[in-house]
C-alpha cells in the first residue's frame, strides 16, 4: 500500500527543469531511497513533499490525501518529518530541550493551562518527557541528554536532527544525505539506527542519500535521478547494474 505518491512532478527555476514528470511511490513500512548527482533534483523533491516548494505541475498525495497545496505548517500534523543536510538546531539549547520542541504539534493545552501549570499541563509534559527519553535511547543519546548542542561533535547532532523529527512521531520520516560529513564508523552506525527506526518503530523512511553503501545496506529500493528526470527504480541491486544508471553516475 502506498504512503506517499507522486505523480508527474516537474518544478522549474528560470527555464531550468529541477525536476521534470517525476512520478514515484512510497510502500508504507519500507525505506526509499533517492540517489543522483549533485543537480540531479533529490532535495528539490524533498522540498516538494514537505511543502517548501509548490510544484509547477503534478500532484503529490499522502496517507490518501491531496497534499499539493497543504500549508508548510501543517505538514508535520499530517504526520511527515524531515531532516536537512546541514543540521537546524538551537545550538544554545541542550539536547533534551531542542528534542521537547519537536513534540509541540502533539500539544493539546492551551497557554492558559501551560502558563499556570494546571493537571492537564503537567500529564502532558510527563507523555512529553516520556516519548522523548523513548527516543533518547532508541538512538543511543543518554550521555549527551543535558550537553548543549554547540559543544556537540557534528556526527551527534546530526543524530540529534534525526531524534527531533522522530519526536513528532511520523509516519514518514525524510532523511535528507544523513551521512554528510560522517566518518565510516558514524556511518555504520547510522545504518544500524536507521534499520532500528523503521523496524522499531515502523517508520517508513524516504532518504536523499550519496553513500550507495548506505543506500545499499538499508534500502527496500531506490530510485535514480539524473537532470530532475527519473531513470530507474528497483532493489538496491538492481539499481547498481542498471545501464543507464552505471552510464550516468558510475561512468561506465
Amino acid at each position: 500500500m502506498s504512503l506517499l505518491a507522486a505523480t508527474n512532478l516537474s518544478l522549474s527555476f528560470g527555464g531550468v527543469h529541477a525536476v521534470e514528470d517525476v512520478s514515484f511511490s512510497v510502500n508504507k513500512g519500507e525505506v526509499f531511497s533517492i540517489i543522483g548527482p549533485n543537480g540531479a533534483g533529490k532535495t528539490t523533491l524533498f522540498n516538494l513533499i514537505s511543502r517548501i516548494y509548490d510544484a509547477s505541475n503534478g500532484s503529490i498525495r499522502f496517507n490518501e490525501q491531496d497534499i499539493s497545496l497543504v500549508p508548510t505548517h501543517r505538514i508535520a500534523e499530517l504526520g511527515i518529518a524531515r531532516t536537512f543536510q546541514n543540521t537546524e538546531l538551537f545550538e544554545q539549547e541542550t539536547v533534551l530541550r531542542n528534542l521537547l520542541i519537536g513534540q509541540h504539534v502533539h500539544r493539546r493545552t492551551n497557554l492558559l493551562q501551560e502558563f499556570l501549570f494546571l493537571p492537564s499541563a503537567r500529564q502532558q509534559e510527563l507523555r512529553f518527557r516520556e516519548d522523548v527519553e523513548d527516543v533518547i535511547d532508541l538512538l543511543d543519546l543518554q550521555h549527551y541528554r543535558h550537553q548543549v548542542i554547540a559543544n556537540l561533535p557534528y556526527g551527534v547532532r546530526k543524530m540529534v536532527e534525526v531524534a527531533r523529527a522522530l519526536c513528532l512521531k511520523p509516519m514518514l520520516l525524510l532523511l535528507d544525505e544523513p551521512s554528510s560529513g560522517l566518518n565510516p564508523e558514524e556511518t555504520e552506525d547510522l545504518s544500524f539506527q536507521i534499520e532500528d527506526i523503521n523496524q522499531e518503530l515502523g517508520t517508513t523512511i524516504l532518504m536523499v542519500e550519496h553513500d550507495m553503501n548506505l543506500v545499499s545496506r538499508t534500502s527496500t529500493r531506490v530510485m535514480a535521478l539524473a537532470d530532475g528526470k527519473l531513470i530507474a527504480v528497483g532493489s538496491p541491486v538492481d539499481i547498481q547494474q542498471h545501464p543507464e544508471v552505471l552510464k550516468a553516475y558510475l561512468g561506465e
